[in-house]
């Protein structure tokens, strides 16, 4: 009987452990259903979310060069009203005014400047934001670059009443020329910014397997606290009141630049007493032609007298035209005004150089413009091109004519070191 309750025991256990084991299987094959369930659930989630990340990427990139289209279509019309009221108020400038009207005429000058560099700065840092702005590294003959540069500040020296020194750099140095040539050009436009007296120094000297270039000013300077913060965006040295100011871009724009070029930029500074810019650029490989070039003085800056120099201006826009040419008369230039080609061949009787607007009516450019001439008068007449459009396809494709590009709004000593340019080369080919 002990025998026969002990086995009955013993299956009674089994079966409860079987029964045991069956709700456990059952609970956990539930559990793992479940688990199946909310899996799958996530892992729709998760493709939807991705998905929807997908169109938001496109839909940001779609954006962005909405954006910059935008940016870009605006600022070509602004600028090119801009342009004709800079060249009027700086022919109004050139005029022999009373003091009042002078000084108001001053002010003008000053807010249209401001405006013209707030939309130039906003232009280059959407194409740095954006890495649309790619280096074009080239061997460039640097003291050819300094010397454009030398001319073009020439007249804001006079202007400021300021002494300005300059040691041109000789040889060639590795790099993108419209690059390097705008970071120069932002340090110096802030030295005589910030430089109310003494004066400013723009040179190069050689650094090891670099050439350093450097813009020296005797300004108001800038705390050592503060230099960390200059390359910011929007930050301005001068508090407000302190003078002329810009729109706190020019640096920004300089350490992006540099940074794209691989260069390094140095900053000294005492407050009171003045600062130094300078850019460590690599030089250019050894060859004939930099031998040459390094051995060789460099010719000194001459003014280019402009009495009589026979200028014609294509652009079709008209207020562009009378601007332009008020400006030029001024200079001593004789000006004829076309909106095409075909009207210049018509009406003009002879030219010494040729100053064009990119886009012309009738999808036509002002390369198309320039050859067209050239061909009716039968030589290679000096020529450049004037344009709002920054864009970097229009630059190359104008580049590839062999065509010095200078970008609308004009700024007055810009294009007179421009037309000296194309006035000197009009000499030495007569020669």
């Amino acid at each position: 009987m002990a025998d026969i309750t002990e086995r009955h025991q013993a299956r009674e256990k089994l079966r409860q452990l079987n029964a045991d084991l069956e709700r456990r299987v059952e609970e956990r094959t539930e559990e793992l259903q479940n688990a199946n369930v909310v899996l799958r659930y996530q892992i729709e989630q998760r493709e939807r979310v991705e998905r929807e990340l997908v169109v938001a990427v496109e839909a940001a990139k779609e954006a962005n060069e909405s954006k910059d289209k935008y940016l870009a279509a605006a600022s070509h019309d602004l600028l090119q009203p801009l342009n004709a009221a800079r060249l009027l108020v700086s022919a109004l400038i050139d005029s022999d005014l009373p003091a009042d009207e002078n000084r108001l005429v001053q002010r003008v000058w000053r807010s249209l400047e401001s405006a013209e560099d707030l939309l130039a700065d906003l232009l280059d840092i959407s194409k740095l934001d954006q890495k649309a702005m790619r280096p074009d590294i080239v061997n460039t003959d640097i003291g050819e670059l300094m010397r454009g540069l030398a001319q073009e500040f020439e007249p804001v020296a006079e202007n400021a009443k300021l002494h300005f020194r300059v040691r041109l750099g000789t040889g060639y140095v590795s790099t993108d020329p419209r690059m390097l040539t705008r970071i120069l050009r932002n340090l110096l436009s802030n030295a005589f910014r910030y430089t109310r007296e003494g004066g400013v120094l723009f040179a190069a000297r050689k650094r090891g397997p670099n050439l350093e270039i450097g813009v020296w000013d005797t300004g108001v300077g800038i705390e050592q606290e503060k230099l960390e913060d200059i390359f910011r965006e929007f930050h301005q040295i001068l508090p407000k009141g302190g003078g002329r100011q810009g729109v706190g871009l020019g640096l920004a724009i300089v350490e992006r630049m540099a940074r794209i070029l691989a260069c390094e930029i140095h900053v000294g500074s005492h407050h009171g007493k003045g600062s130094c810019f300078s850019i460590l650029v690599p030089l250019a490989r050894f060859t004939e032609a930099t031998a040459s070039s390094q051995n060789a003085e460099p010719p000194p800056i001459a003014p280019v007298s402009f009495d009589g120099l026979r200028v014609l201006v294509i652009d079709n826009e008209e207020p562009v035209q009378e601007s332009m040419q008020a400006l030029l008369e001024r200079w001593g230039c004789v000006v004829t005004t076309a909106g095409s080609a075909v009207e210049a061949v018509a009406h003009c009787g002879g030219a010494d150089i040729i100053l064009a607007d990119f886009h012309l009516d009738e999808n036509l450019t002002g390369c198309q413009a320039v050859y067209a001439v050239r061909r009716h008068f039968g030589r290679d007449i000096p020529a450049a091109i004037i344009t709002a459009d920054r864009s970097d396809e229009t630059r190359r494709l104008i580049s590839t004519q062999y065509l010095p590009i200078l970008n609308k709004p004009v700024k007055p000593n810009r294009l007179r070191a421009l037309v000296s340019s194309l006035a000197a080369s009009l000499n030495s080919e007569s020669q």
